[in-house]
């Protein structure tokens, strides 16, 4: 019913607003002290109390790759506003971002985004976008820092994976790194993209083998693209 789940979703935030808000604020203020690398355990930390606290149950699948076989860029279908702190409770070392520009737009959690260094990225300008993953490439080849980026590029609205966009695939390319696909489970029914319900739910963050350069350096980008996908499609699929 509407208004049990409105009063739920109430309850929910009652807890997890606070986490978020703490979170949030004490990234910014330690971002003026030192790089992020350095207070990532502690986000990572608070990224598994935000879940609990939301009335999640978050269980970890596969085996996440370690920091010195690195860098990564860990692919993962975009399901829920959820899919961030999954991710940020799932992966235990430091990791940098590309993300939608309209996030960096939202209060708090945009101007934390932008003091943790993440990238914007358009989805109105190819040309822009193009020179966001240009610049972004530094993180890779020169920092040797792994990367999260969704290929779909927004949360689903109806629950379905979309396309995946072919510019994540050509920024892999050039920085010859490993990709680690990742399939997010239950993020959409905890909630959806249109709707400010929150539902507690059974979340799921799935690791699949690394796709190595050596495994995708002869493909054309758009085998590439399919390549991933599939992998993501499967790992979903297999642990729903």
């Amino acid at each position: 019913m509407p208004v049990i789940r409105a009063i739920i979703t109430l309850l929910i935030l009652i807890v997890a607003l606070p986490v978020f808000i703490l979170m949030m604020v004490a990234g910014i203020v330690l971002s003026y002290i030192m790089h992020p690398k350095y207070f990532y355990f502690p986000m990572h930390l608070g990224c598994k109390a935000l879940l609990l606290g939301s009335w999640q149950y978050h269980t970890i699948h596969g085996k996440v790759p370690p920091k010195n076989k690195g860098p990564y860029i860990f692919m993962f279908n975009h399901e829920s506003m959820f899919d961030a702190f999954m991710l940020g409770a799932s992966i235990p070392y430091y990791v940098n971002a590309v993300g939608w520009e309209g996030i960096f737009k939202w209060p708090l959690w945009g101007f934390f985004a932008k003091r943790y260094g993440a990238y914007q990225i358009t989805h109105d300008d190819t040309d822009k976008a193009r020179e966001t993953l240009k610049a972004a490439e530094k993180i890779l080849l020169v920092d040797k820092t792994s990367m999260i980026y969704s290929p779909e590029g927004n949360r689903t609205i109806t629950g379905e994976m979309g396309e995946f966009k072919k510019g994540g695939f050509h920024f892999a390319r050039a920085t010859n790194a490993t990709i680690v696909p990742i399939g997010i489970i239950g993020a959409f029914e905890s909630n959806v993209r249109t709707s400010w319900i929150i539902n507690p739910g059974r979340l799921k963050t799935v690791f699949g083998n690394p796709i190595t350069p050596d495994q995708y350096s002869h493909l054309s980008i758009e085998e590439f693209r399919d390549l991933v996908k599939a992998e993501v499609v499967k790992l979903v699929e297999d642990f729903s």
